[in-house]
């Protein structure tokens, strides 16, 4: 093989790299530095390493990661309206409000367009009759030329006694705008403590399902029909109560369900057991798409979880189902904690990936892990999608030093703001490793010269293929990440703690703090 001007020239700059930092003020970032004395014989077999990795031009992607929405977006619902765009809402943060956020893209709803349309009211409270706190598990439906946005919320209590049903309605065009009804109470004629609720047109009959909790019952899967968007008929029924041992770990809770239909069965995903527990888990009911749903007998339960806890997810429920872009596929979209004993709290995040059939049956396989190659559902296309890498401990983000283009120019930590070497793409590649690409200049983050020392610079350069351009995030269990070098095994961090704009960025050995933490927030 012969060692051309790119290979060269790197060996170039890497000595003129070497020579800046000789010639920069002294001060605490010096004590990670390089000596700059090197051998010839390391140049050489710097060259040799690399000639040993084909190139590998960089792609568009294909892949994504979750979570998809940050921190607190637990109960997450997703809906694929006519206008193109999906609708995106969940239980926000201190349980006080709802937002809803419209995206272009499904892997892109924790990103899009984002509006506050309903927030607690913290007088209105009679009886059952409360919106004043805990606004739960939010539901947005499209019916006869309406928005229908559906909530659980109560008093502000802890113990939520008061928790009921309600709705909201709009017929703007667009959700985000127009505006939107005071909420209006749904109950069946026994108005026990509800939450959950979810409605869908079956077989052209509007069916409402929710969780109930009766006086002396555990909390159950309900059913019932509705006369209108806004109204339940009778008297629901009860289809699902908590009897198995997977259906009660902490207490016994079946909740949070959500229809999905395919050739001629109905379905009606729940969540078992609590959700403070890491077994808060799918279980799953189906019925002929024919029968009248509101017969018991009419539903047969799975007898086995149907999704549940991994090594590395824990809690997963609370779902909702949606269909790609080009609507040839059906993915699940939910929410789970990155670490045990993270329960019902502001932890959880919204996930989503695709589910199969066998038959009419669903397959929903196992939770991925966190920041795992998932391939982009069918029709969303192939533009890049980009993220912000932000140091947990300083709050600034990886850039590429004045944006420069060039090869070698070094990486370095900046206050966010929007430009192109700020924005990195995730490239798989082999092994359950990425490639970290700037948008502005297309190359990647490198270790020099393929060092194993602590303190090595990380630079960008043209993609080699080498394994030091190559990176595994792992979960810190809080949505955070240690992003490891594959060649040196070493962790990206920021020297010497540094706060400041410009603090470099190297490679050291796992020190567990948050110098080393990343978060990855799509940005497009």
């Amino acid at each position: 093989m012969v060692f051309g001007e790119p290979f060269l020239s790197r060996i170039q700059v890497w000595h003129q790299t070497q020579e800046d930092y000789e010639t920069d003020e002294g001060g605490s970032n010096n004590m990670k530095k390089r000596k700059t004395h090197r051998m010839l014989t390391m140049a050489i077999a710097f060259i040799m390493m690399v000639a040993a990795f084909p190139f590998q031009a960089g792609a568009a992607s294909t892949t994504f990661i979750n979570p998809v929405a940050p921190y607190s977006s637990a109960d997450p619902h997703v809906m694929k309206h006519t206008d193109g765009y999906y609708y995106f809402v969940h239980t926000s943060q201190g349980w006080d409000k709802i937002d809803i956020s419209r995206s272009t893209s499904l892997t892109g709803i924790g990103n899009g367009t984002r509006k506050t349309v309903f927030t607690k009211s913290p007088t209105y409270c009679t009886g059952s009759n409360c919106y004043s706190g805990n606004i739960w598990a939010p539901e947005l439906n499209y019916i006869n030329g309406a928005w229908y946005l559906y909530f659980s919320a109560g008093s502000s209590e802890a113990n939520t006694p008061n928790q009921r049903m309600w709705v909201i309605r709009n017929t703007s065009a667009n959700p985000l705008e127009g505006t939107w009804s005071a909420p209006i109470k749904l109950k069946d004629t026994a108005d026990y403590w509800s939450i959950d609720h979810t409605v869908a047109n079956i077989n052209g009959q509007l069916y409402i399902s929710w969780s109930e909790i009766a006086p002396n019952q555990p909390q159950r899967i309900m059913i019932a029909k509705m006369s209108s968007p806004t109204a339940i008929s009778g008297r629901g029924t009860v289809i699902s109560t908590p009897t198995n041992s997977w259906e009660t770990s902490g207490s016994p809770v079946n909740e949070g369900p959500a229809f999905i239909t395919h050739g001629s069965k109905v379905h009606l995903s729940f969540s078992a057991s609590g959700c403070w527990t890491d077994d808060y888990k799918l279980g799953l009911l189906s019925a002929n798409l024919t029968a009248d749903l509101t017969v018991a007998s009419n539903w047969t339960k799975s007898a086995s979880p149907v999704f549940q806890k991994t090594a590395s997810v824990f809690g997963p429920g609370h779902n909702s189902f949606v269909k790609s872009p080009d609507g040839t596929e059906d993915w699940i979209v939910y929410h789970a904690n990155d670490g045990s004993g993270q329960g019902c709290a502001e932890q959880r995040t919204t996930r989503i990936q695709k589910i199969t059939w066998n038959g009419d049956t669903p397959v929903f396989g196992t939770p991925v892990n966190p920041a795992a190659a998932v391939t982009r559902p069918s029709g969303e296309g192939t533009g890049d999608i980009y993220y912000r890498i932000k140091n947990r401990n300083s709050g600034k983000v990886m850039a590429v030093d004045v944006a420069s283009t060039a090869d070698g120019a070094n990486i370095l930590q900046w206050t966010y703001n929007g430009t192109g070497d700020q924005r990195w793409a995730l490239d798989p590649v082999s092994g359950g490793f990425f490639r970290l690409r700037a948008s502005h200049s297309g190359k990647v983050a490198d270790v020099l010269n393929l060092s194993t020392a602590d303190g090595a610079d990380v630079i960008q350069w043209p993609n080699t293929g080498a394994t030091n351009q190559q990176w595994s995030f792992i979960s810190t269990n809080n949505q955070y990440f240690e992003i490891k070098n594959r060649n040196s095994g070493k962790l990206l961090d920021v020297t010497n703690g540094s706060l400041v704009d410009g603090g470099n960025i190297g490679q050291w050995s796992d020190l567990n703090n948050t110098v080393q933490q990343w978060i990855f927030e799509r940005v497009n």
